[in-house]
């Protein structure tokens, strides 16, 4: 009787198994529609006077920019809810007065399909672009951080849709004169983003350095001693930057820069 009972306990117990543990993980994937959280957002924005101005619809996610006056802002929304938010102005950014999705095309740095966002952000003087792109656990990062190295008051001028290349306009570091900016051409490698010494780029080295030292050439019928100080400076930061890197020669479409 006794290893009838035991019996009967092993036959209960095999019947009755244990629910298996949950995984953590299982949790994080269950999120937000975009959509459906987008436009939760939008009411609630225009409930308090902003108006939506452009739209990015993609496979997972959702980006808008809105305005109310002086007040603007760019979101992007995910399964995770609000993944970025850029707004003007912002204490943190006093340069900054506006912001909006950019109209340039957009393009798709990691090729997985989905393109990436571009957000113009414009200053008194210039309007530059900020990169990101949304992964497909619904995080949004940066694409493109510049280097100190390369100079202070970093701005994005331009970005190719089709290539890891961007133009970087940047401030002369320590220079005397108020102003003095240059434009730098940057393109991503397997290293990671750095100044541009392929062949492609010199065209956009030596414009940049000629057409300063014409227009320092200029100066000598009227003298301008701050103008020429400024062009001074900005040619021997173009000329240190460019000389930081071995120049490297390589057919102009390579394939070789990072994806």
């Amino acid at each position: 009787m006794r290893c009838l009972g035991v019996f009967c306990l092993l036959l209960i117990a095999c019947a009755k198994q244990e629910p298996p543990v949950q995984d953590p993980l299982d949790y994080l994937r269950v999120g937000v529609d975009p959509r459906e959280e987008t436009a939760a957002i939008i009411r609630e924005l225009e409930r308090n006077g902003f108006e939506v101005g452009r739209r990015i619809d993609e496979e997972n996610y959702v980006a808008f920019d809105a305005v109310s006056g002086p007040e603007s802002l760019v979101r992007i929304v995910t399964s995770r809810g609000v993944a970025l938010t850029l707004e003007a102005p912002d204490v943190r950014w006093p340069e900054r007065l506006w912001v909006s999705l950019s109209a340039a095309e957009r393009p798709d740095f990691d090729r997985d399909g989905r393109r990436d966002v571009l957000v113009a952000m414009r200053e008194r003087e210039r309007t530059c672009l900020a990169w990101a792109q949304v992964d497909r656990d619904g995080f949004a990062t940066e694409v493109f951080r510049p280097k100190l190295e390369w100079g202070d008051a970093p701005c994005v001028i331009d970005i190719d849709p089709a290539w890891p290349r961007l133009l970087l306009e940047v401030s002369v570091p320590d220079a005397t004169r108020p102003g003095a900016r240059v434009r730098v051409p940057i393109r991503a490698t397997a290293q990671g983003w750095s100044l541009d010494d392929s062949a492609r780029a010199a065209e956009q080295w030596d414009s940049e350095i000629a057409e300063r030292r014409k227009a320092l050439q200029a100066l000598g019928t009227r003298p301008d001693a701050s103008a020429a100080e400024r062009l001074r400076a900005e040619i021997d930061w173009l000329e240190q930057l460019r000389t930081a890197v071995a120049p490297v020669l390589e057919p102009a479409d390579d394939g070789e820069e990072a994806r």
